[in-house]
């Protein structure tokens, strides 16, 4: 495929897939059009939403909106690169939103360095259970692949702006229940240049919808998409990387299931065995200071 050249003014597509997030879409819509850099593209993917997705889509007249049967996240992303026409794409989740800057600060990077693949910043968390806001910024100059397969620094997506030709070579995996970026971050610095800075680019927003709430989910699929690097690593430092990344994703999750089990009353504790599984698998130790906690206070 054949793209035009680059101009003064090169044309970025923001692709915002949406499945039943109408509430939050108005939002995350609403910080395309206040972009400092204006020549956009809007598309939202609505995937199967039964609720106002559409009519919130089709409120804005500069949006494309396109519908496709429920088919996941991924299948969402890559029919938004198949319909998109710019030279450079960002992938906005339909509950986050951009800053006004976003899109010229990353834009900048990518026009002085054709050769990078893509671009991400540091974006700020916001808990709305807990009206709070923390900035999460990482700062990562180097050894991008490396410090990939030890985590995901860049953690939220929309903090990502890609060259469209990286599309040519690689899709979302419609396979992967999860973490299909992180696949794809891998994926592409495993072969290509990218660069990660700490300039203020998304907003994340955290509420009881979130996928990343299912731990067991977020656990199996990072371990799932970690693990498909292991027959591409080629020294020790890179499996050094990947050993310490399986240790660090077990942990953090662990920890994560023993904080929401750790609340929860003995009957539901014992209902809940997929996630005791899990524990018992992955931390023997937080494992048995659950049981020993809910002993002693069930005693």
């Amino acid at each position: 495929m054949m793209y035009d050249k680059p101009t003064s003014q090169p044309l970025v597509s923001v692709i915002i897939p949406c499945y039943n997030h109408g509430k939050y879409l108005g939002t995350a819509i609403e910080s395309v059009l206040a972009q400092t850099y204006a020549h956009t593209e809007v598309i939202v993917v609505d995937d199967g939403s039964t609720d106002n997705t559409k009519f919130v889509s089709e409120s804005f007249s500069e949006v494309n909106y396109i519908y496709q049967p429920n088919q996941g996240l991924s299948a969402a992303r890559n029919t938004g690169i198949d319909k998109c026409q710019g030279q450079f794409v960002v992938f906005l989740d339909a509950d986050d939103w951009l800053m006004t800057d976003a899109l010229k600060i990353n834009l900048a990077y990518l026009t002085r360095e054709q050769d990078v693949a893509f671009v991400s910043g540091a974006h700020v968390m916001v808990v709305e259970s807990r009206n709070m806001v923390e900035e999460k910024k990482i700062i990562v100059d180097d050894n991008h692949y490396q410090r990939l397969l030890m985590g995901n620094f860049i953690a939220m997506h929309a903090v990502v702006m890609y060259q469209r030709w990286v599309f040519d070579i690689f899709r979302f995996d419609t396979e992967l229940p999860a973490l299909e970026d992180y696949d794809m971050y891998l994926k592409i610095s495993r072969k290509h240049r990218i660069i990660h800075h700490q300039q203020m680019i998304a907003a994340y927003r955290i509420h009881q919808q979130n996928m990343s709430g299912n731990i067991p989910l977020m656990l199996e699929s990072v371990l799932l998409v970690l693990k498909r690097q292991e027959p591409m690593l080629i020294n020790e430092t890179e499996y050094k990387s990947y050993y310490h990344g399986l240790k660090y994703w077990k942990d953090y999750y662990s920890g994560s299931l023993y904080r929401s089990l750790a609340i929860e009353s003995w009957p539901v504790i014992k209902k809940r065995k997929q996630e005791l599984n899990m524990l018992l698998s992955y931390n023997v130790s937080l494992f048995f200071k659950l049981l020993l906690k809910k002993i002693i206070h069930v005693g």
